[in-house]
């Protein structure tokens, strides 16, 4: 089975974004194909160098970047969005990789259960 987790917002101020990788993690330690895509406002999860502390939260940069350990190794982001955001790629985590709009529909419709996040 296929899941695959879509990561539209923020990392901080709620507790949503651990919450779902943590759920990732959890599906790929039942040898489930995971994909994970960060898009829209989530891309800015990606930052590898985001620095929780300033706003008195959490960090959790060290499990994206863990992920390939633990078997998800399907991490992608939607370039437009990067590029709407003015992100410079090498500023993002080095193992995430950019896809295409047209390729996020390809994932969508390959995948048997998607959760949005």
């Amino acid at each position: 089975m296929h899941f695959l987790y879509l990561f539209t917002r923020q990392a901080y101020g709620h507790s949503l974004a651990r919450e779902a990788l943590d759920m990732a993690l959890a599906t790929a330690a039942f040898d489930q194909k995971v994909s994970i895509v960060f898009l829209q406002d989530g891309i800015y999860q990606l930052l590898a160098t985001n620095d929780a502390h300033t706003i008195d939260a959490k960090p959790h940069t060290g499990v994206i970047n863990a992920l390939p350990l633990y078997d998800v190794e399907n991490v992608y982001y939607v370039d437009a969005d990067r590029q709407l955001r003015n992100i410079r790629a090498d500023d993002l985590v080095a193992h995430a990789a950019a896809i295409s709009q047209a390729t996020l529909q390809e994932l969508m419709s390959s995948a048997d259960r998607i959760q949005s996040f």
